[in-house]
């Protein structure tokens, strides 16, 4: 007669149920701590302490929550656990906006490292020639990124020539030291007004301007030491005028050398 299978379930289905049981519980808290809802984990601790008779409670041990924040820290101990009540609050008091345009009105403005330099260089030129400034006509301006010195016709050069006046050498000179120590670009421009000339050196006022500008280059060159490949000249003719050419005046006017100079940024 063949043996029958003893009554029950085996042996190893206990042990297997148990393994199961704790795993489930296992993947429930680590669900549980993921979203770390505390209603959710005080329930999940009750059960699990029914279930295998844990008879002490770590009240959220290593979970601290500050104003619906959830911190984690590495504390085990919940008597070292601060709760939220016994943490002081920090009050920052943003200023007032009285207060904040009295501060920023007590600061003097900062100009633009640009706008330093160009009016630098601006006082430096008037410095260095403020003898000859005062009732001759010369002129130093800002113009966009530069400073501007213009010189009329009646002190730079003889009527109808290139060649440079003894007054306007010596206005050179002293320029010179000035433009030797400003890095950056010069440009030297002659301009005319519009009575037309013609002449054996000199076809045309644009000629005219031209040779104007390349003199005062080559004496800036050739005596100053200041370097070439720094210039620029330019001959403009009657083609910019700065006054209409209807008067003996205004055509004085429009008769200048600019020399520009534009610093290196």
């Amino acid at each position: 007669m063949a043996n029958k299978a003893p009554a029950g379930a085996p042996a190893w289905m206990v042990t297997f149920a148990d393994l199961m049981a704790l795993l489930l519980v296992l993947f429930v808290l680590l669900l549980t701590f993921a979203e770390l809802d505390i209603q959710r984990f005080k329930a999940m601790a009750g059960a699990v302490r029914e279930a295998f008779g844990v008879a002490k409670e770590d009240k959220l041990a290593g979970v601290i929550e500050l104003e619906g924040s959830k911190r984690r820290t590495a504390a085990t101990d919940t008597s070292m656990v601060r709760r939220p009540d016994d943490i002081p609050k920090v009050s920052i008091e943003a200023p007032m906006e009285s207060d904040a345009a009295a501060e920023t009105d007590a600061k003097p403005a900062e100009q633009p490292a640009e706008k330093r330099d160009v009016d630098e260089l601006a006082g430096a030129l008037k410095q260095a020639i403020a003898a000859e400034i005062a009732g001759s006509g010369i002129q130093i301006e800002r113009s966009g990124g530069g400073v501007v010195v213009r010189f009329p016709n009646s002190i730079a050069f003889p009527s109808g020539s290139g060649d440079l006046t003894p007054a306007f050498i010596a206005i050179l000179n002293k320029l010179a030291p000035v433009l030797r120590k400003t890095p950056g670009t010069v440009f030297v421009s002659g301009h005319t007004d519009n009575v037309p000339i013609s002449s054996r050196i000199y076809r045309s006022n644009w000629d005219l301007s031209a040779a104007r500008a390349a003199s005062v280059v080559h004496h800036m060159i050739d005596a100053n030491g200041i370097t070439p490949a720094r210039i620029t000249v330019q001959g403009y003719g009657d083609s910019r005028p700065q006054a209409p050419n209807d008067t003996p005046e205004n055509r004085a006017k429009n008769r200048r050398v600019e020399i520009s100079v534009v610093p290196e940024q």
